[in-house]
């Protein structure tokens, strides 16, 4: 399919603003996109062309992202979480799949936490994990990671530097992807992670899917972002991870 020509952009009212998304229309099972930080629905456009034409596609722009509402606020994870909820609940799709990019994946985690509907997740490179947070500071790199992090992001997309802050410097270590997050995903997951992440490495995401007794697609000749560098590779594991889902519901 075409990110141009096969997506309509449209807007979902939530408490928290407007949220932009574009919307493949299919008759197929229903997918939800979550683009990583700083990022956009923009992201999926490489993907997207392997991506079956039956399949039913949201990609949506976060909130204090892309098209989407930016409002004065403190960017919480859990703020992220009740814009998708409330964006989900809007469109009625309780019942779709959602794959998570980076720091989309660390929001797909926290919704799976919580009483949502949902048929299962996928987390590709996803950040959060605590254990990387940990070493991080256990090394004293935690301030030149963020200030890293920050440089980078404010050269993508007109990226607001306010919501950018608040996201990258703010503590929301209470919000990491630990233990009892994990115990509290009841749905089926599936890890992808790129072989050469150079942001969070291969290891963490090893450690991910043993903690959730998930399968893991290691992708080959790929870093923080498969769905990019090898989008073929991905739209596979992808298709496979439904395929084994709904057979388990059957």
């Amino acid at each position: 399919m075409d990110y141009e020509s096969d997506f309509e952009d449209e807007f979902a009212e939530t408490s928290l603003g407007d949220m932009h998304f574009k919307h493949h229309k299919g008759n197929g099972d229903k997918i939800i996109f979550i683009h990583g930080l700083g990022g956009s629905t923009l992201v999926w456009k490489r993907l997207m062309e392997y991506m079956p034409e039956n399949l039913d596609i949201y990609l949506i722009d976060m909130l204090g992202h892309g098209q989407s509402a930016a409002p004065d606020i403190d960017y919480t994870v859990s703020a992220q979480f009740q814009f998708l909820r409330e964006f989900i609940a809007l469109q009625n799709n309780g019942d779709s799949f959602i794959f998570g990019h980076s720091y989309g994946g660390w929001v797909t985690a926290y919704y799976a936490s919580q009483p949502c509907g949902l048929k299962g997740i996928m987390l590709e490179d996803t950040a959060g994990i605590k254990e990387q947070f940990d070493d991080l500071a256990s090394s004293n790199k935690i301030k030149e990671d963020r200030e890293r992090l920050m440089a980078e992001v404010m050269k993508l997309n007109g990226n607001k530097e306010e919501v950018m802050r608040s996201i990258i410097f703010s503590d929301h270590s209470s919000e990491d992807i630990e233990e009892s997050m994990i115990a509290d995903i009841k749905k089926p997951a599936r890890i992808i992670w790129g072989r050469d992440d150079a942001i969070v490495p291969l290891n963490y995401g090893i450690l991910l899917s043993k903690k959730m007794n998930a399968d893991i697609n290691i992708i080959e000749g790929a870093g923080h972002e498969p769905h990019y560098e090898q989008p073929e590779t991905v739209k596979n594991a992808i298709m496979d991870f439904i395929s084994r889902a709904v057979s388990q519901t059957q």
